[in-house]
């Protein structure tokens, strides 16, 4: 991709490179691995690595009720406080989230596993809204998708490494069952990083793009004129057309939690949780080829990404009916073990429900992004996005923690949903002509904040 070149001016030579874009994602691609990423290590087992997965299901709820609930709000609040700050807040929680598994998986202590969720799901509502804000906000609009693929990759490196610990330290369980406490250890121990990687990120104001543009900050000059835009903007007709889209993007990942842990072995759990993640890189890097491509008109890009995400998706429900019916008419339920019969086709599934919905995600955001005047508006749009999807999340898990549940439910729930989603969306592609974000120096926090007058209402 071709990026003018523009030297900043004001940095002293040493700072030049910290004050960078790619230095920020550096930092805000770090925290990602050591908190939500070794957190999604840990659901890559299926249920937390626990043998039965209806209270790791529950605490998992617990954690994307209050993940909605916040991150909403951490939108506003971390334009306030700034995004570093942000961040760092949204770093604390994952490790108690870690201890919560650790306590439950040696001594089935479900109170402390709930108190950790709890405060990871408040703790995750800054990060998100933060991370995203960042990863979106931080770089320009014609390489925006290329730097979310980085920062998808640094958030399946934490999986990855964390599968890679599962692997070596459960390769020889073949039964179903529980995961060794000692890998809880370990996650818990690269998860406490997540905070000083956190406060390494410099203030949006201080960061100089290569292509000469400026980062441009318009806050409100009070909390509750924080709050107010961020009221106004879920009103829109655009957030409107959008929220289906958000709130099914990450929905299938209750029901594969389930799926592994009801199907597969504790070592093929294993394996899934290292190579799955690989799924989300190929798609977030061939999503961002395709969404940056300056050749090809943004509605077009759009479009066409859009088209064969849904097509994914809608494909791995239809696979995963024909294979649970199979499961449910066998006589004994079947545990596929690694690379033995039935293993294959089960295990596929789940590769292709992460490379679609990594993909949906990356989509989401780059979406957003180009709608977004400045950084501030984009952490309303960012906390709007990842709190309506944590929302989905809530039902989701909040559906697997019953332990006689009908795997057809969740099934058809995901189809129907993701389906209704699609002509919505269209619309809001339909009017895509370009980026929104409005150019210029002006750094300085001012009162007039979001527009959204137009086509937004």
């Amino acid at each position: 991709m071709s990026i003018h070149q523009s030297e900043p001016t004001g940095f002293p030579e040493k700072l030049r490179f910290f004050r960078s874009v790619p230095f920020q994602i550096i930092v805000a691609c770090g925290v990602s691995f050591t908190a939500p990423g070794m957190w999604d290590a840990l659901g890559g087992l299926g249920a937390g690595g626990a043998a039965e997965p209806y209270a790791v299901s529950a605490a998992n709820a617990l954690v994307y009720g209050l993940f909605a609930i916040v991150c909403v709000a951490a939108g506003a609040i971390n334009n306030r406080i700034g995004l570093g700050y942000g961040l760092a807040l949204g770093a604390i929680g994952y490790p108690l989230y870690g201890a919560g598994l650790y306590t439950n998986n040696t001594s089935a202590n479900t109170w402390f596993l709930l108190f950790g969720s709890a405060l990871c799901g408040i703790s995750a509502g800054f990060f998100w809204a933060a991370e995203a804000a960042i990863i979106v906000g931080y770089p320009s609009p014609r390489d925006r998708a290329f730097y979310l693929a980085i920062w998808q990759t640094a958030k399946a490196a934490g999986p990855i490494v964390g599968g890679a610990i599962n692997l070596g330290l459960n390769a020889d369980r073949k039964t179903a069952g529980s995961v060794s406490s000692a890998t809880y250890i370990v996650f818990i121990a690269i998860m406490c990083l997540g905070l000083p990687i956190a406060l390494c990120l410099s203030p949006a104001h201080k960061v100089w793009r290569r292509d000469g543009s400026k980062i441009t900050i318009k806050l409100a000059s009070t909390w509750g004129g924080e709050f107010q835009a961020v009221g106004k903007l879920f009103l829109t007709r655009r957030i409107a057309l959008l929220l289906p889209a958000f709130f099914i993007s990450y929905f299938y990942n209750g029901f594969m939690s389930t799926w592994l842990t009801t199907y597969f072995t504790v070592r093929a759990r294993a394996f899934s949780s290292f190579f799955t993640n690989f799924a989300g890189i190929f798609s977030s890097f061939i999503i961002a080829a395709l969404l940056d491509n300056q050749k090809i008109h943004i509605k077009t890009r759009a479009k066409v990404a859009f088209l064969c995400i849904v097509t994914i998706l809608l494909g791995t429900w239809i696979w995963a009916t024909i294979l649970q019916k199979q499961f449910y008419d066998a006589s004994v339920p079947p545990v596929h073990d690694w690379f033995r019969g039935g293993f294959g086709k089960s295990y596929a599934l789940i590769f292709f429900w992460q490379f679609g919905g990594q993909a949906f995600q990356q989509f989401l955001y780059w979406l957003v992004g180009q709608y977004a005047t400045d950084l501030s508006n984009l952490s309303h749009h960012t906390g709007i996005l990842r709190g309506m999807e944590a929302l989905g999340q809530t039902v989701a898990w909040a559906m697997q923690s019953e332990g006689n549940a009908n795997h057809f439910v969740s099934i058809g729930l995901n189809f129907g949903l993701t389906a209704l989603c699609v002509l919505p969306t269209w619309i809001i592609l339909s009017e895509l002509e370009g980026s929104h974000e409005v150019h210029g120096t002006d750094e300085t926090p001012t009162e007039e904040k979001i527009d959204i007058k137009g086509d937004d209402v």
